[in-house]
């Protein structure tokens, strides 16, 4: 796992972001500070936090969670038992059953893609993220500087611990669902989140930053 500081040393709070799978810190890049620091966690292909969250406690006067797409998957399991570290915790664009038929990306899409993983499918899969024109183009100006053995070495390792986890806390206090979201299908966290969890609707596609200017926008959200 890695640590990238988008914004330090600015303020008292503290957004810890759980990035989706491939990514790095380079298409948040776009988003203002809002008066926050921002640390983006990226790469689960080791699943240990690089950084001190004591030290990170002990620094800030307010710590916010924010997690897209595998991270919220992620940061569910990162953060298990530490609910009461952070003032919100919001999920975007993602469930806790990550790789499922009905609650998360269909299986069919995930195993094609690790199993035929390259850069025309890489391709295919950053469009499909993005849906629309301008927020293709967008995305593309602030791709992630990941090789393909990177992104694909840490999709494999996703894959054998999602298929060993079955623990469900709801642990959000509020997730985000974008109307046109065709990597984890908007009705698949529908369905998963009903009952569980407020749900904040929005417009957009599976990459939902060019839709907010600021971080400070995010955790603001409301449902």
């Amino acid at each position: 796992m890695n640590a990238h500081w988008l914004y330090r040393d600015q303020s008292e709070k503290l957004i810890l972001f759980c990035n989706g799978w491939g990514m790095d810190h380079h298409p948040l890049t776009l988003l203002e500070s809002g008066g926050h620091d921002v640390l983006v966690l990226s790469d689960y292909s080791t699943f240990e936090l690089p950084v001190d969250i004591g030290a990170l406690e002990a620094h800030y006067h307010e710590i916010n969670l924010i997690c897209w797409s595998f991270g919220v998957w992620a940061g569910s399991r990162l953060f298990a038992g530490r609910k009461g570290l952070f003032t919100r915790r919001i999920g975007v664009n993602g469930t806790l059953r990550p790789v499922d038929d009905r609650y998360g990306i269909p299986h069919q899409f995930f195993n094609g893609t690790l199993d035929h993983f390259s850069a025309s499918v890489r391709d295919r899969f950053y469009r499909r993220m993005c849906r629309f024109e301008g927020v293709h183009d967008l995305f593309l100006q602030n791709q992630p500087r990941r090789s393909l053995a990177d992104q694909k070495r840490e999709l494999e390792k996703l894959a054998a611990m999602v298929a060993r986890c079955e623990r469900e806390d709801p642990f959000f206090d509020t997730v985000v669902v974008a109307n046109r979201d065709y990597i984890v299908p908007t009705g698949h966290q529908l369905a998963f989140w009903h009952g569980r969890c407020p749900i904040a609707h929005i417009e957009g596609c599976h990459y939902p930053f060019a839709g907010w200017r600021s971080w400070a926008e995010i955790v603001a959200v409301q449902n």
